[in-house]
Protein backbone atom coordinates (compact mmCIF):
# COMPACT_ATOMS: atom_id res chain seq x y z
CA UNK A 1 0.00 0.00 0.00
CA UNK A 2 2.96 2.38 0.78
CA UNK A 3 4.83 1.62 -2.73
CA UNK A 4 1.27 2.08 -4.44
CA UNK A 5 1.38 5.80 -2.36
CA UNK A 6 4.92 6.85 -3.14
CA UNK A 7 4.40 6.07 -6.73
CA UNK A 8 1.00 8.39 -6.80
CA UNK A 9 2.83 10.57 -5.52
CA UNK A 10 5.82 10.18 -7.87
CA UNK A 11 3.46 10.46 -11.05
CA UNK A 12 1.79 13.43 -9.60
CA UNK A 13 5.11 15.28 -9.18
CA UNK A 14 5.99 14.43 -12.54
CA UNK A 15 2.46 15.77 -14.08
CA UNK A 16 3.49 19.59 -12.03
CA UNK A 17 6.68 18.99 -12.80
CA UNK A 18 5.62 18.82 -16.87
CA UNK A 19 2.85 21.78 -16.23
CA UNK A 20 5.81 23.94 -14.71
CA UNK A 21 8.24 23.28 -17.27
CA UNK A 22 5.52 23.76 -20.44
CA UNK A 23 5.21 27.20 -18.72
CA UNK A 24 8.67 27.73 -18.89
CA UNK A 25 8.48 26.80 -22.27
CA UNK A 26 5.69 28.22 -23.28
CA UNK A 27 7.05 31.93 -21.86
CA UNK A 28 10.20 31.36 -23.12
CA UNK A 29 8.79 30.89 -26.78
CA UNK A 30 6.92 33.75 -26.47
CA UNK A 31 8.42 36.49 -23.93
CA UNK A 32 7.81 39.25 -26.72
CA UNK A 33 4.24 38.99 -26.97
CA UNK A 34 3.46 38.10 -23.78
CA UNK A 35 5.68 41.54 -22.77
CA UNK A 36 4.18 43.92 -25.71
CA UNK A 37 0.69 42.61 -23.55
CA UNK A 38 1.80 43.40 -20.39
CA UNK A 39 3.06 47.01 -21.82
CA UNK A 40 0.43 47.73 -23.58
CA UNK A 41 -2.01 46.67 -20.73
CA UNK A 42 0.10 48.78 -18.65
CA UNK A 43 -0.36 51.84 -20.54
CA UNK A 44 -4.13 51.45 -21.10
CA UNK A 45 -4.17 51.76 -17.35
CA UNK A 46 -1.83 54.75 -16.66
CA UNK A 47 -4.23 56.42 -19.83
CA UNK A 48 -7.48 55.40 -18.33
CA UNK A 49 -6.29 56.93 -14.71
CA UNK A 50 -5.03 60.22 -16.47
CA UNK A 51 -8.17 60.40 -18.78
CA UNK A 52 -10.70 59.77 -15.22
CA UNK A 53 -8.16 62.68 -13.40
CA UNK A 54 -8.50 65.67 -16.51
CA UNK A 55 -12.02 64.17 -16.38
CA UNK A 56 -12.35 65.32 -12.94
CA UNK A 57 -10.46 68.36 -12.94
CA UNK A 58 -11.52 69.91 -15.87
CA UNK A 59 -15.36 69.04 -14.11
CA UNK A 60 -14.63 70.94 -10.83
CA UNK A 61 -12.78 74.31 -13.15
CA UNK A 62 -16.08 74.56 -15.00
CA UNK A 63 -18.03 73.65 -12.37
CA UNK A 64 -16.37 76.62 -10.10
CA UNK A 65 -16.69 79.06 -13.16
CA UNK A 66 -20.62 78.49 -13.51
CA UNK A 67 -20.51 78.75 -9.46
CA UNK A 68 -18.94 81.66 -9.27
CA UNK A 69 -21.11 83.42 -12.36
CA UNK A 70 -24.46 82.58 -10.16
CA UNK A 71 -22.71 84.60 -7.19
CA UNK A 72 -22.16 87.41 -9.67
CA UNK A 73 -25.47 87.52 -10.51
CA UNK A 74 -26.52 87.38 -7.36
CA UNK A 75 -24.47 90.20 -5.96
CA UNK A 76 -25.60 92.35 -9.00
CA UNK A 77 -21.98 92.37 -11.14
CA UNK A 78 -24.40 91.28 -14.02
CA UNK A 79 -21.56 91.67 -16.47
CA UNK A 80 -19.00 89.43 -14.98
CA UNK A 81 -21.64 86.53 -14.47
CA UNK A 82 -22.04 87.02 -18.09
CA UNK A 83 -18.40 87.05 -18.66
CA UNK A 84 -17.81 83.71 -16.90
CA UNK A 85 -21.29 82.08 -18.55
CA UNK A 86 -18.98 83.15 -21.52
CA UNK A 87 -15.75 81.23 -21.03
CA UNK A 88 -18.17 78.02 -20.68
CA UNK A 89 -19.85 78.75 -23.60
CA UNK A 90 -16.74 79.16 -25.75
CA UNK A 91 -14.67 76.72 -24.37
CA UNK A 92 -14.18 73.44 -26.26
CA UNK A 93 -13.43 71.35 -23.41
CA UNK A 94 -16.21 72.23 -21.44
CA UNK A 95 -17.90 69.14 -19.62
CA UNK A 96 -21.52 69.03 -21.70
CA UNK A 97 -23.19 69.00 -18.62
CA UNK A 98 -21.99 72.24 -17.30
CA UNK A 99 -21.71 73.18 -21.02
CA UNK A 100 -25.57 73.08 -21.23
CA UNK A 101 -26.52 74.60 -17.85
CA UNK A 102 -24.42 77.86 -18.98
CA UNK A 103 -25.54 78.35 -22.01
CA UNK A 104 -28.82 78.14 -21.46
CA UNK A 105 -28.23 80.82 -18.83
CA UNK A 106 -25.97 82.92 -20.87
CA UNK A 107 -28.90 82.96 -23.66
CA UNK A 108 -31.17 84.47 -20.70
CA UNK A 109 -28.77 87.67 -20.41
CA UNK A 110 -29.25 88.19 -24.25
CA UNK A 111 -33.47 87.75 -23.63
CA UNK A 112 -33.48 90.52 -21.17
CA UNK A 113 -31.36 92.52 -23.71
CA UNK A 114 -34.06 92.19 -26.00
CA UNK A 115 -31.50 90.05 -28.76
CA UNK A 116 -33.59 87.72 -29.52
CA UNK A 117 -31.25 85.96 -32.25
CA UNK A 118 -28.69 85.58 -30.66
CA UNK A 119 -30.57 83.94 -27.68
CA UNK A 120 -32.21 81.48 -30.16
CA UNK A 121 -28.60 80.72 -31.70
CA UNK A 122 -27.71 79.73 -28.38
CA UNK A 123 -30.72 77.65 -27.84
CA UNK A 124 -30.44 75.94 -30.95
CA UNK A 125 -26.90 74.82 -30.23
CA UNK A 126 -27.68 73.39 -26.89
CA UNK A 127 -30.98 71.52 -28.46
CA UNK A 128 -28.31 70.16 -30.99
CA UNK A 129 -26.08 69.09 -28.73
CA UNK A 130 -26.01 64.95 -28.57
CA UNK A 131 -23.82 64.45 -25.51
CA UNK A 132 -26.20 66.73 -23.53
CA UNK A 133 -28.85 65.46 -20.99
CA UNK A 134 -32.36 64.39 -22.75
CA UNK A 135 -34.44 67.01 -20.62
CA UNK A 136 -31.58 69.96 -21.25
CA UNK A 137 -32.22 69.52 -24.50
CA UNK A 138 -35.56 69.55 -24.89
CA UNK A 139 -35.55 72.73 -22.50
CA UNK A 140 -33.78 74.67 -24.98
CA UNK A 141 -35.84 73.42 -27.72
CA UNK A 142 -38.88 74.68 -25.94
CA UNK A 143 -37.22 77.80 -25.25
CA UNK A 144 -36.20 78.16 -28.38
CA UNK A 145 -39.99 77.94 -30.21
CA UNK A 146 -40.78 80.80 -27.01
CA UNK A 147 -38.54 82.47 -28.39
CA UNK A 148 -39.59 82.81 -31.64
CA UNK A 149 -43.52 83.20 -30.39
CA UNK A 150 -42.83 86.52 -28.85
CA UNK A 151 -41.35 87.75 -31.96
CA UNK A 152 -44.22 89.68 -33.59
CA UNK A 153 -42.09 88.90 -37.17
CA UNK A 154 -41.26 85.06 -36.26
CA UNK A 155 -44.75 84.77 -36.08
CA UNK A 156 -45.91 86.52 -39.51
CA UNK A 157 -43.69 83.57 -41.48
CA UNK A 158 -44.96 81.04 -43.12
CA UNK A 159 -42.82 78.32 -41.94
CA UNK A 160 -42.80 78.66 -38.24
CA UNK A 161 -45.71 76.07 -37.20
CA UNK A 162 -43.16 73.30 -39.83
CA UNK A 163 -40.02 74.58 -37.63
CA UNK A 164 -42.06 74.33 -34.32
CA UNK A 165 -43.06 70.78 -35.63
CA UNK A 166 -39.65 69.79 -35.77
CA UNK A 167 -38.72 70.38 -32.60
CA UNK A 168 -41.53 68.61 -30.92
CA UNK A 169 -40.91 65.95 -32.95
CA UNK A 170 -36.98 65.60 -31.46
CA UNK A 171 -38.59 65.83 -28.17
CA UNK A 172 -39.00 63.27 -25.03
CA UNK A 173 -39.36 64.82 -22.22
CA UNK A 174 -41.15 68.48 -22.92
CA UNK A 175 -42.91 67.08 -26.19
CA UNK A 176 -46.53 68.08 -25.32
CA UNK A 177 -45.18 71.48 -23.49
CA UNK A 178 -43.53 72.50 -27.27
CA UNK A 179 -47.11 70.94 -28.74
CA UNK A 180 -49.14 73.88 -26.62
CA UNK A 181 -47.02 76.39 -28.51
CA UNK A 182 -47.78 74.46 -31.47
CA UNK A 183 -51.60 74.66 -30.50
CA UNK A 184 -51.26 78.54 -29.62
CA UNK A 185 -49.77 79.64 -33.12
CA UNK A 186 -52.54 77.61 -34.67
CA UNK A 187 -54.88 79.79 -31.75
CA UNK A 188 -53.52 83.22 -33.48
CA UNK A 189 -53.53 82.40 -37.49
CA UNK A 190 -57.16 81.64 -36.54
CA UNK A 191 -56.53 78.12 -37.00
CA UNK A 192 -59.20 77.69 -35.13
CA UNK A 193 -60.03 73.57 -36.08
CA UNK A 194 -56.28 73.06 -35.80
CA UNK A 195 -55.55 74.71 -32.66
CA UNK A 196 -58.53 72.95 -31.08
CA UNK A 197 -57.12 69.47 -32.29
CA UNK A 198 -54.05 70.25 -30.52
CA UNK A 199 -55.05 71.47 -27.66
CA UNK A 200 -57.33 67.98 -27.44
CA UNK A 201 -54.56 65.47 -28.01
CA UNK A 202 -52.91 67.13 -24.86
CA UNK A 203 -55.88 66.88 -22.79
CA UNK A 204 -56.75 63.32 -23.65
CA UNK A 205 -53.03 62.07 -23.37
CA UNK A 206 -52.20 60.13 -19.79
CA UNK A 207 -48.91 60.98 -19.68
CA UNK A 208 -49.50 65.04 -19.97
CA UNK A 209 -49.29 66.49 -16.05
CA UNK A 210 -52.42 67.35 -14.67
CA UNK A 211 -51.54 71.65 -14.79
CA UNK A 212 -50.74 71.07 -18.67
CA UNK A 213 -54.22 69.67 -19.51
CA UNK A 214 -55.76 72.33 -17.54
CA UNK A 215 -54.02 74.89 -19.79
CA UNK A 216 -55.40 72.72 -23.11
CA UNK A 217 -59.08 72.21 -21.30
CA UNK A 218 -58.95 76.05 -21.30
CA UNK A 219 -57.28 76.53 -24.86
CA UNK A 220 -60.38 74.69 -26.17
CA UNK A 221 -62.55 76.45 -24.58
CA UNK A 222 -61.16 79.59 -26.08
CA UNK A 223 -61.02 78.13 -29.32
CA UNK A 224 -64.67 77.85 -28.78
CA UNK A 225 -65.50 81.37 -27.68
CA UNK A 226 -63.75 82.45 -31.04
CA UNK A 227 -66.80 80.36 -32.74
CA UNK A 228 -65.23 76.82 -33.21
CA UNK A 229 -68.05 74.66 -32.98
CA UNK A 230 -66.38 70.99 -32.25
CA UNK A 231 -70.14 69.06 -32.43
CA UNK A 232 -70.07 70.10 -36.39
CA UNK A 233 -66.60 68.69 -37.39
CA UNK A 234 -67.04 64.85 -35.56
Amino acid sequence: MTENNEMINLINQARAQAKRDGLFRFFGKNKKTILTVSIAALVATIGFLAFNSFQKSRQEKFSGILHQSLIDQQVGETEKAKENLKKIYDAKSAPSGVWSLASIRYAAFFLEEGNKSEAEIIYQKVHSCRSCDDYIRDLAGLLVVKTWMSDVNEVKKEGLNSRIEAIENSSKTLRYYISEQRALLELQKNNLEKSYQIFDAIAKNPEVSQSLKTRAADGMKIVVSKGFSPIEKK
